[in-house]
Order: structure tokens, then sequence, then C-alpha cells
């Protein structure tokens, strides 16, 4: 999955907050609980969906479909990020940075920043680096 939806925070109630939520959930994790890293454990408690499952560098597709899925859960985005103890809700685009580039460009158009703004959820773009050979 290539672009997320978290939302978290330090003293956060995740089921609480998911017991009128409609999205279907992907991950959930509690403050206090083992992390999938050996020895570590969450420091918050937080849940994730799936936004799109397009490739890292299909970042138009990724735009689209968060487009759609902001539209389709305008209320219950903005429910949840207005939940007490919520300190974010974030957007995140992972995307791909080839090797040997100088410069990559994703533009965020009007429509997607207006959607999230109005849902309460910020965006984030996360790049990561893979080589021409990369599947």
């Amino acid at each position: 999955m290539s672009c997320i939806l978290r939302v978290y925070g330090d003293a956060l109630d995740v089921d609480s907050m998911l017991a009128s939520n409609s999205i279907e959930l992907n991950q959930i994790w509690r403050k206090g609980e083992p992390r999938s890293i050996k020895g570590k454990i969450h420091t918050n408690s937080g849940v994730q969906f799936v936004v799109s499952e397009a490739d890292f560098e299909e970042f138009p597709v990724q735009r689209n479909d968060a487009i759609v899925f902001l539209k389709s859960n305008e209320l219950a985005i903005k429910e949840m990020a207005n939940f007490p103890c919520v300190q974010y809700c974030v957007l995140d685009f992972g995307v791909s940075i080839t090797e040997g580039s100088i410069s990559s460009v994703t533009y965020l158009t009007p429509e997607l920043i207006n959607l999230a703004a109005k849902s309460g959820a910020g965006i984030e773009i996360s790049c990561y680096p893979c080589s021409e050979d990369d599947d």
C-alpha cells in the first residue's frame, strides 16, 4: 500500500474512536503494546486505513484514489480528526525516488488539498529510494 491515512495520539482511546467508524481498518496499535521492531513498544495509540494500493511510482493514481477516499469518507475522517486526544490525522503518500535522480516532483492538486483540509487531515509525502532494477 502506498497511500495510507494514519490517526494517532499519545493518550488516544482508539476503541472509543472506532466505535462509530465505518471505514475499513487496516491496522490498530495501542500505547505500551510491543511493536514489530523487537524490543520496542508503541509510544502512542492509533489506527491506519488503506487509501490507495497503487505502487510507489504511480503517484497520479494514488492522488486520484485519495480524492475518491476523502470524498467518500469526509465525515468519518473529520470525526476522527476531532476526536479527543487525536494529535495527528495524516494522509501519507509513499513515493519512490529513483537512484541517481537529482529531483522529484509530486504535484498536489487544489482539489486534494481542499478535501484533506475539510476532513481535518494533513498531507505527508514519504520518499523511498529505489533503483532502476527494483520491481
